[in-house]
Order: C-alpha cells, then structure tokens, then sequence
C-alpha cells in the first residue's frame, strides 16, 4: 500500500489556510434561481396580459418588485439546501474518522509510534476520495499530531475559529432574510407613489367640474391596480421571509450542535485517547530513568478539558442570545418606524 506524504504543518497555518467544509457558495444558487424564476416571471409580464391572470399569480409575477422577491427567496433556500447536504456529508465523513478510521489505526499500532506514522495511517484508513482534508475533525487530528508538544490553547482557539467560520457561513442567509421585507417596503412605496401619481395626472387633466365624475371612472383602476400592487409586494415579502427565517435557524442550530458534538467526541473519546497512546514512551522512558510519572495527571487534564469544553458551548450561546437580541430589536425598529409609533 502506497503511503501518502506527510509533512508538519504549523498549527496557525492550518487554521488560517483551510476552508470551512459547511461552506455554500452563494453565486450557484443566485444563478439556478434566476433561469428558473426571475427570468420567466419577468418573460410572462411582456407576453401575457396581467389582467386576465388569476388572483395568486398577480400577486407572485403581477409586477416587477414580486419576481425579484421571488428569486431572493428561492435562492436562499436553495443555498441552505445545499448547506444542508454538506452538513450531512461533514457528519458522516466524522462519523468515519472517529468510529472506525482512528481506532482501527490505534489499535494495530504500536503506543509510542511517531506522530507522522499515525496521521500516514490514518489518512491510509480514509483516502482523501472519501474523506476530504478539510474536513473539521481531519484537520483538528491532523493539528494535534503535526505539534511536537500538543497544547490546550490550541484545540481552544480552533473550536472558536469553527464557530466563527460557521457565523460566517450564514451572513448570505441572513443578508436575504432582511432584503426581502425590504423589497416588500418599496413596492409599498412604489405602488402608492403610482396610484397617487395617476389620480394627480387625472385631476390635474380635467377642466370642468361636470367632468369629474367620468375622469374617476377612467382612472380608479389604474390607482386601485397601484393600491393592490403595493400591498400585494408587502404580503409577499412577509409570506414568504417567515419560512426562510425558520430554515436558516434550524439550519444554524444543527450545524452548531455538530459542532458541539465535535468538541465533546474531541475532548472525551479522541484526545484522551491519543495523550494515552503517545504518552507510552514517556511513561516507559522515565521509568527506566528510575522517576515516575505523576499517576495524578490524568483526572486534571480531565477537568481542564471539561472546562474548555464548557466554556466553548457558553461563548456559543452567548453568541446566539447576541443574535436573537439584535433580531428582536430590528424587528422592533422595523414596526416603529412602520407606524410612527
């Protein structure tokens, strides 16, 4: 079996050059998402005539602000989608490492073996074909076995670079959670701009008071047609921001709580195991200096990675408390300012 080549790699080099797995591209949806519904919907407003249109489809292509809601909505539930099938992917590419690669490797090697020797056999369980190299648990084995003497603040720092990439990953998501509504607010805007615009050009037309009566009947379908257009744009931009906001909120409590996940299988099942594994040698060379190793150790480095573990989770949820307070508070101004009040 051909041994892939394995060189030490700096620990801040590997948290700084990396990508993040969960990553979606947003350009791919943007662009699937247009073909199939901004470029149809606009395409329908110049071939058909929007009067003759069922209630619902006026209110989804009956103007031009409607497509445009359309197609952010579709494409970020079609990027979240995606995430979510690289999130699936990422657990079950861990679920390998850690269930049968890295215990397969341990237990047909000899404790005390090099460092390099162990990551060769491991990325020889889990091919890069089945397992990629950014992979979250991959990457923080690989961290671990490339330092010569393995630090705590490490494993620190990359649990909180993984949450922040995470944060990170969704800033797209959320960008189209708050532009919808905003679609929704200008063709309000738009709309009552309009139909105000009509009545004036129609008042402004007529000359004689006897001619009032018939300039209303000309000209009050074209102000109620800006009246619907602007709360039609409104009630779907509500409609449609409420589902998005619950699957980009679901989507981001999932990946966090595989994060979690990850740090606990790292500090309780990998870690200890490993420090046992390469601490061997260590034990058998100062035993036959005639010293002892301290039998006290191990209970502390225990409870040193439980509280990092615990003091993980609480940044994480203060970092989430931080979000939804800063939703609640827009939400908040957004009604303020809707009603003056």
């Amino acid at each position: 079996m051909t041994q892939e080549p394995v060189s030490r790699v700096s620990p801040l080099a590997v948290t700084t050059t990396r990508q993040y797995p969960i990553e979606q591209a947003f350009f791919q949806p943007l662009v699937l998402s247009a073909i199939l519904i901004l470029l149809p919907a606009l395409a329908v407003q110049f071939v058909m005539d929007m009067d003759t249109l069922p209630r619902i489809l006026k209110i989804l292509i009956g103007n031009w602000i409607s497509p445009l809601i359309l197609w952010f909505f579709v494409a970020s539930l079609a990027h979240l989608w995606m995430k979510r099938g690289k999130l699936i992917r990422e657990e079950r590419q861990s679920e390998v490492v850690a269930k049968h690669a890295l215990p397969a490797v341990l237990n047909s090697s000899v404790p005390g073996v090099d460092n390099n020797l162990l990551w060769t056999s491991v990325r020889q369980q889990v091919p890069s074909s089945k397992v990629p190299s950014d992979n979250l648990l991959l990457t923080r084995l690989r961290l671990y076995l490339g330092q010569k003497h393995p630090s705590s603040d490490v494993d620190e720092a990359f649990g909180i670079t993984e949450r922040e990439y995470m944060r990170g990953s969704f800033s797209l998501s959320r960008f189209m959670v708050w532009a919808i509504p905003i679609l929704g607010f200008i063709g309000t805007v738009w709309g009552i701009s309009n139909g105000i615009a009509h009545f004036s050009d129609a008042m402004t037309s007529t000359s004689s008071v006897t001619d009032v009566s018939s300039m209303l009947k000309d000209n009050l379908p074209l102000v109620t047609n800006s009246l619907a257009t602007a709360f039609d744009t409104t009630l779907l931009a509500l409609l449609l921001s409420v589902p998005l906001m619950m699957t980009m909120i679901w989507l981001e409590k999932r990946e966090e709580a595989y994060l979690i996940q990850l740090d606990q299988q790292w500090f309780h099942e990998i870690k200890p195991r490993l420090e046992t594994f390469s601490g061997h040698t260590a034990a058998t060379a100062m035993s036959a200096n005639g010293e002892t190793a301290a039998p006290g150790m191990a209970p502390v480095q225990s409870v040193a990675n439980e509280i990092k573990l615990l003091s993980t989770q609480v940044g994480a949820l203060q970092e989430t408390m931080e979000d939804l307070y800063e939703m609640i508070f827009e939400s908040r101004l957004s009604d303020y300012k809707k009603h003056g009040k």
